[in-house]
């Protein structure tokens, strides 16, 4: 989940501005947590998220301790014309919008407020929701390249048409359904049920694109995602593309060359980024993260395979399988349920009736 990306990488990088190269024993100071907000608005009719916890010590890096997600705040959204939704708890200290007419629209400004338990206000800087631009076309190419930790892949790329009378910056987020398989569960002589299954995949890699050197022209086979080959099957492929702000696309590129930086334990520690939510009495005290506003436009597809071979999926694909009798949709989290027989076996995930079938030689 990008929010708890985020939230790791911010908590190393105060972790890391305390440590020193050479090993001492001093009297520790304990640095004082610090909010974290990550959240936006957008132009799709669905419901709005905003995480909310606090900087510190983590356990792994595939966790968030219990106790530094904030539970008890009251956030709210409003736009520039006075209109505020109210946003509900609901787990892992993510909030979530409840009025479903309540849409972010194009040309108008958005912002948050935080009010946490202790009276304490943070609220961010407006941000204008630029117009989307669509996608034209969505490309897939089959990369025969695989390893002890993930099967050969679909590397799926876009092309738009970048508009030539403003500036633009782009953000792209990816998600999949694809297939997975499992020796199923026995259901009588000759019978097995649940064995195939669809799980949802999402890919958290910041892609970015300013249109400074290419204003006006095609965006041609930009990657943003990719999609595994675990069984011969159609993969569902769904691709927003986000028009951000100047400075959500800045924040988010800091963000990006801090996460992939290299260098020497001699390179200067990396510092907090300074995000767009402050503190509403004290303008130099900013909460960690960003809250943006973006228009957005979904590309969906379905992939059509043809010429993968068993041999293919044997050596790359079978590894991953369990070696048990077990349901697919039980084994592989975030898959897809459905009944027993009669019912319809590994149905089609639903918002995918009507999409764009694209051949894909593999």
């Amino acid at each position: 989940m990008q929010n708890r990306n985020i939230y790791i990488w911010l908590s190393l990088i105060i972790l890391f501005a305390q440590s020193c190269i050479k090993e001492v024993n001093p009297i520790t100071r304990q640095a004082a947590p610090i909010l974290v907000v990550e959240g936006s608005i957008t132009t799709d009719s669905i419901p709005y998220t905003v995480q909310l916890t606090y900087s510190g010590g983590i356990a792994s890096s595939s966790s968030i301790p219990e106790s530094n997600y904030v539970k008890d705040a009251s956030v709210s959204i409003s736009d520039n014309l006075g209109n505020t939704t109210v946003l509900k708890y609901t787990i892992n200290g993510v909030y979530q919008t409840t009025d479903p007419s309540y849409i972010g629209k194009v040309g108008r400004s958005y912002s948050i407020k935080v009010k946490l338990k202790n009276g304490t206000t943070y609220i961010s800087t407006p941000e204008k929701i630029n117009n989307p631009v669509p996608i034209s076309k969505v490309n897939a190419t089959f990369v025969d390249k695989s390893d002890m930790y993930f099967p050969t892949y679909l590397s799926i790329s876009i092309d738009a048409k970048d508009p030539g009378n403003e500036e633009n910056y782009y953000q792209w987020k990816f998600k999949a359904w694809i297939g997975r398989k499992t020796k199923g569960v026995p259901c009588g002589i000759g019978c097995i049920m649940f064995e195939y299954c669809y799980q949802k995949y999402e890919d958290y890699t910041v892609r970015l694109l300013s249109d400074a050197s290419i204003n006006g022209n095609e965006i041609l086979n930009k990657t943003v995602g990719k999609t595994y080959i675990y069984y011969y099957t159609n993969p569902h492929i769904d691709v927003s593309q986000l028009s951000l702000t100047r400075e959500a696309y800045q924040f988010w590129k800091r963000y990006d060359d801090q996460l992939t930086r290299t260098g020497s334990v001699l390179d200067p520690l990396p510092a907090s980024i300074k995000g767009n939510v402050y503190n509403q009495t004290n303008a130099s005290d900013f909460a960690l993260g960003y809250f943006s506003a973006a228009g957005v436009t979904h590309k969906k597809v379905t992939l059509v395979p043809y010429g993968i071979t068993p041999f293919l999926l044997e050596i790359t694909a079978n590894q991953f399988m369990p070696t048990k009798s077990v349901a697919c949709f039980l084994y592989y989290p975030d898959a897809l349920k459905y009944d027993a027989p009669p019912a319809p076996q590994n149905p089609t995930p639903p918002g995918w009736e009507n999409a764009e079938k694209i051949k894909v030689i593999w």
